[in-house]
C-alpha cells in the first residue's frame, strides 16, 4: 500500500495565548519620620513640645515655638537661637537657622538621653544668619592653652587657615600639625566646670557621631584664653563652619540648585521645538552613502 495515498494528518495548531506580563514592581515610597522632640527654653525649667521631621530646620523649630506663644520679642542687638546642648561631653553651640536638626541628633549616643535642644537668647543671632555667611574663609591666629592630655595644658600657637586649625610651637608655623577640619569640627562653649590656666575654655567638636573615630581623644579638643580672645577665636570658628556649610551643603540655602549651573547640581537644557516650516537639521549627509553593509537584505543600491 502507498502510504503516499494516504498522507498522515497534521496535528492542527493551537494558538497559545500569551502569558500576562507580570506587573512591574512599586517605586519604593519614603516615608517621612515624624518624632515628637522636647524643646527647652532659658532656663531648661519649661519645655514646648515640636514635631521634628528629616527636613526640620532650626529656624522651623523656633517658628514653631514661637506659634505656641512661649517666645517674648527680644529687644537688644541679639535674639533667640536654638542651642544644641551636649551633656554627655558638657559643651554647647548655637545651631545656624538653616541648619537640619536631623543631622545634629545624628551625633548623639543615643544610649545616652543626655543632650537636649535649648532656646536661649545670644548676640550670635546676627553674626549666624545666613546674610552674614563670609564670601571667604575666615583666617586667625593667636597663642592659646591646649589641653594636650586631660588635665595637661601646653601653650601652642593656633592659626585658622584653609578652614582647619592648626597647631604649632612658634608662632613662624614651621614646626605646626594640622588638628582638624571644619567640615566636620564645630565651636563649642565648655559649660561644665573645666581646670583651665585661663578665664574662658572653649572646645571644637566633631558633629559626626563618636563610634566614627579609633583615637576618641580626637573627637574633642578643648583650649583655654582670655575673654577677649575666646570670644574672637568662637566668632571666627563658626564662621569658617559656616562658610562650609555653604559650600558643601549649598541645597540647604537653595533647594533648586540640582536644576542650575550655578548650583551644585548639573542642569539639562530643554528640548527645543523645530518651528514650523522649518526642517530639522541633518548632522550627516547619508543621501550618497553606502548606509548599509554591500550584500544585506537592506543594500540600499546607488
Amino acid at each position: 500500500m502507498d502510504r503516499d495515498a494516504y498522507p498522515v494528518p497534521r496535528k492542527s495548531l493551537q494558538r497559545q495565548t500569551p502569558s500576562p506580563i507580570p506587573p512591574l514592581p512599586l517605586a519604593d515610597i519614603k516615608t517621612t519620620v515624624i518624632t515628637q522632640q522636647r524643646v527647652f527654653i532659658g532656663d531648661m525649667q519649661s519645655f514646648n513640645t515640636v514635631e521634628i521631621s528629616s527636613n526640620t530646620t532650626a529656624q522651623d523649630v523656633l517658628d514653631m515655638v514661637k506659634a505656641q506663644g512661649s517666645l517674648k520679642q527680644f529687644i537688644g542687638s541679639g535674639g533667640w537661637m536654638l542651642f544644641e546642648v551636649a551633656q554627655d561631653f558638657g559643651v554647647e553651640r548655637p545651631i545656624r537657622s538653616f541648619e537640619l536638626l536631623a543631622d545634629v541628633q545624628a551625633s548623639w549616643n543615643k544610649d545616652k538621653m543626655v543632650n537636649m535642644f535649648v532656646i536661649k537668647m545670644t548676640s550670635l543671632t546676627g553674626i549666624l544668619s545666613r546674610s552674614n555667611i563670609p564670601c571667604s574663609s575666615p583666617m586667625h591666629s593667636g597663642w592659646v592653652e591646649w589641653e594636650a592630655k586631660r588635665g595637661k595644658w601646653t601653650k601652642r600657637w593656633m592659626q585658622l587657615r584653609e578652614h582647619s586649625l592648626w597647631l604649632s610651637k612658634r608662632d613662624s608655623g614651621k614646626d605646626e600639625t594640622f588638628l582638624c577640619s571644619l567640615s566636620n569640627f564645630d565651636a563649642y562653649a565648655v559649660i561644665r566646670v573645666h581646670k583651665a590656666p585661663k578665664p574662658y575654655v572653649f572646645a571644637t567638636k566633631s558633629t559626626d557621631n563618636l563610634s566614627f573615630f579609633e583615637n576618641t581623644a580626637d573627637y574633642m579638643h578643648i583650649f583655654s584664653c582670655s575673654q577677649k580672645d575666646g570670644e574672637k577665636w568662637m566668632e571666627v570658628i563658626l564662621l569658617a563652619r559656616s562658610y562650609v556649610l555653604y559650600q558643601e551643603k549649598n541645597v540647604l540655602f537653595n533647594p533648586k540648585a540640582g536644576s542650575s549651573t550655578s548650583g551644585t547640581g548639573l542642569s539639562r537644557s530643554g528640548t527645543r521645538k523645530t518651528p514650523s516650516g522649518r526642517t530639522g537639521q541633518t548632522f550627516v549627509d547619508v543621501s550618497s552613502q553606502e548606509v548599509f553593509v554591500p550584500g544585506s537584505l537592506l543594500h540600499r543600491k546607488s
